[in-house]
C-alpha cells in the first residue's frame, strides 16, 4: 500500500463532501476519487474539490487498482452490497453507520473482511467525541457510583429520512454511546413509535433499552420538534452527570446528587422510610473539544495502516444492527420488550 492512503468514496450526497474534506486535511490520506449516479452532485462536487475525479460508476471506481480504501457514504440500504465489492475488490473499507440492515449479513461481511485481511470501519462518530471519550473515563473512574439508569434526547425539525425511521437514523447514535459506555450490549429491546409523515417511517420514537444489572437507557428520537437537543443524563448511585453536545464551553457538568434511604432512621417497613436528598457542588470540567469526524476519520486510515486497533469496527457495527433489528420488532408489538437474540 502507498504511504498516503488512496480512497474512493461512494455518495456525494449530503454528507460524502464532509468525509472528503476530512480525509483531505489528514497528511496520510486523501480521497482520490467520488461515485455518484446524480451527475448534478458530481458536478456541485467538483466545483468544491476541482482535483478529485468523478465517476457516475460505483464499480468502476472500487475495481481501481490506485485505489486503497473505499468510503461508503449512501443510503442504508445499498451500503452491504457497496462492502461487499469492496472487500472482494480487495479494499478496506469504511461505512457510515449503520452498517446495514440486516445483521447476518453484516456478519458475513466482516468474516470476509477477515478471510481477506481487510479492515471494516462504521462510522459511529461519537465514539470519537472527546465529551463522550471524557465521560466514559468518569464512568469508569467510579466516581458516580453504581450505574443505574441512562437517558437520551435527541431530536430536531428535520432532516427528515426516507430510507429509514427516526430510530436508525438518531437513536443508533445514542445506541452507540450507551454501549460505549456501559462495556456492553443490550439484552431486550422496547420501542414505541409515531408515524405523522410517511406511514412507513417512525418520525418519532421512544426506545428502551434493558442491559444487565438491571441498567435501564431511555432513548426520545424526533424529527418533529421545534429545537435541536443532544443530552444524555447518567444517573449513578453517588453522582449523576450530563452530556450536552450543544454546550460547546462545557459538554459535561456533574452533578454530587443523589437519593438514598437514611439508614438511621428506624421504621418498621419499607414505605415508611425517609429519603435522604443529597444536593452537593455541581462540576463543569474542563474539556478540549475536538472535531469527531476527522479523529473518526484518521482513526480509519490509522487502522487501515495497523497503527491502531479498531475502535468502532464491523463486529461492533453489526451488534448495533441487531439491536436495531429487535427494536424494530417491537415497534411492530406495540412496544413488547422483545430480547436481542445472540
Amino acid at each position: 500500500m502507498n504511504e498516503k492512503v488512496n480512497v474512493g468514496l461512494v455518495g456525494a450526497g449530503r454528507w460524502g463532501p464532509n468525509v472528503i474534506g476530512a480525509i483531505n486535511r489528514l497528511g496520510h490520506g486523501q480521497v482520490a476519487k467520488v461515485a455518484d449516479p446524480s451527475h448534478q452532485a458530481l458536478q456541485r462536487l467538483a466545483d468544491r474539490f476541482p482535483s478529485i475525479s468523478t465517476s457516475e460508476s460505483a464499480e468502476h471506481l472500487i475495481e481501481d487498482s490506485d485505489i486503497d480504501a473505499i468510503a461508503v457514504c449512501t443510503p442504508v440500504e445499498t451500503h452491504t452490497s457497496l462492502v461487499r465489492a469492496a472487500l472482494l475488490a480487495g479494499k478496506h473499507v469504511f461505512v457510515e453507520k449503520p452498517f446495514g440492515q440486516d445483521y447476518e449479513e453484516c456478519s458475513k461481511l466482516c468474516k470476509l473482511a477477515k478471510e481477506r485481511r481487510l479492515q471494516i470501519v462504521v462510522g459511529h462518530v461519537f465514539l470519537f467525541n472527546e465529551s463522550i471519550l471524557h465521560l466514559k473515563d468518569i464512568i469508569q473512574s467510579g466516581d458516580l457510583g453504581e450505574i443505574l439508569h441512562l437517558e437520551a434526547h435527541r431530536s430536531n425539525l428535520g432532516p427528515v429520512r426516507k430510507d429509514v425511521n427516526a430510530v436508525w437514523d438518531l437513536t443508533s447514535h445514542d445506541l452507540s454511546i450507551f454501549d460505549f459506555l456501559l462495556g456492553q450490549f443490550p439484552n431486550e429491546v422496547s420501542c414505541l413509535g409515531s408515524c405523522q409523515l410517511d406511514s412507513k417511517n417512525e418520525d418519532t420514537a421512544y426506545t428502551t433499552f434493558k442491559y444487565k444489572n438491571g441498567i435501564l437507557a431511555h432513548a426520545q428520537a424526533s424529527w418533529l420538534h421545534p429545537l435541536k437537543v443532544r443530552k444524555i443524563t447518567v444517573i449513578g448511585s453517588k453522582k449523576m452527570a450530563l452530556w450536552d453536545d450543544l454546550n460547546l464551553e462545557h459538554p459535561v457538568t456533574i452533578y454530587d446528587s443523589s437519593i438514598g434511604l437514611e439508614q438511621a432512621y428506624y421504621s418498621d417497613s419499607f414505605a415508611s422510610h425517609r429519603l435522604s436528598y443529597n444536593r452537593g457542588d455541581v462540576l463543569m470540567p474542563n474539556i478540549a473539544t475536538n472535531e469527531p469526524l476527522l479523529e473518526e476519520l484518521r482513526h480509519f486510515l490509522d487502522v487501515v495502516g495497523g497503527a491502531k486497533n479498531d475502535r468502532s469496527s464491523g463486529e461492533y457495527g453489526s451488534e448495533l444492527v441487531r439491536t436495531l433489528q429487535a427494536a424494530d420488532r417491537s415497534l411492530e408489538k406495540n412496544g413488547t420488550f422483545v430480547p436481542v437474540e445472540r
